[in-house]
């Protein structure tokens, strides 16, 4: 028998142990249900259910159950904590931090560690807030290939102004 997307929905939602009980609940709700189009899915689920002998429809019902936990259990919430813990951390300086309102404070740059050097290990990821002589000293190291500085942004007065990518680079 074929079950809507719908209907399944409305089954997991009622899902007991039991035939009796899954369905009894379903009966319960469809009195209050308002919505027309709800209450006409849930009674078609309910004849369905009707028609399916015990054994096998309490078993329905409890892989319906579970395929639905399945699916919340991979929910954007939970990809998007997984995508996070595999994205290296972010070292250096915090985004609110002090350093980014200091006087001399002129740039914030994301970089990456191209090969083990002074700033840290390869693969390394670092925020900081530097001044114009430190940002030179950076961009030196940026040439000499031990960093790669992924974003660049202006600081004034602790506001940050990031760099616009031109035209052609969005190509």
């Amino acid at each position: 028998m074929k079950f809507s997307k719908s209907e399944l929905e409305i089954i997991d939602q009622y899902a007991a142990q039991t035939k009796a009980e899954t369905l009894a609940g379903m009966k319960e709700a469809v009195p209050v249900i308002e919505d027309l189009l709800t209450k006409a899915i849930t009674e078609n689920a309910i004849r369905k259910l009707e028609r399916i002998p015990e054994p096998e429809c309490s078993q329905f019902v409890a892989a319906t159950k579970a395929k639905f936990v399945a699916e919340r259990g991979n929910s954007i919430r939970n990809r998007l904590a997984a995508a996070k813990a595999q994205e290296p951390i972010m070292l250096g300086h915090d985004l609110s931090g002090k350093e980014r309102f200091r006087l001399e404070t002129r740039h914030m740059i994301t970089l990456e560690v191209q090969k083990d050097c002074f700033v840290g290990l390869k693969g390394e990821r670092f925020r900081f807030y530097l001044s114009d002589e430190s940002y030179r000293n950076a961009k030196y190291s940026e040439q000499e290939g031990e960093i790669k500085i992924k974003s660049h942004a202006a600081v004034v007065a602790g506001k940050l102004y990031p760099d616009k990518k031109s035209k052609q680079q969005e190509r």
